[in-house]
């Protein structure tokens, strides 16, 4: 979990911003758009199978 403590004298954009960083690292938006909807265990060994094709050919 992402955690941001305003500082003394700092915007609140700049805070944000800082806060909108810390999680685009952690990965956290990806997850949640990950599990957002169920995928059946089949669906993600296809869609697994996929990438990793993708990666060897390119």
């Amino acid at each position: 979990m992402s955690k941001t403590v305003v500082k003394k004298n700092e915007s609140l954009e700049d805070a944000l911003r800082r806060f909108k960083r810390s999680v685009s690292k952690s990965g956290t938006i990806q997850e949640v758009r990950k599990r957002e909807f169920y995928e059946k265990p089949s669906v993600k060994r296809k869609k697994k199978s996929e990438a990793a094709r993708k990666r060897k050919f390119k």
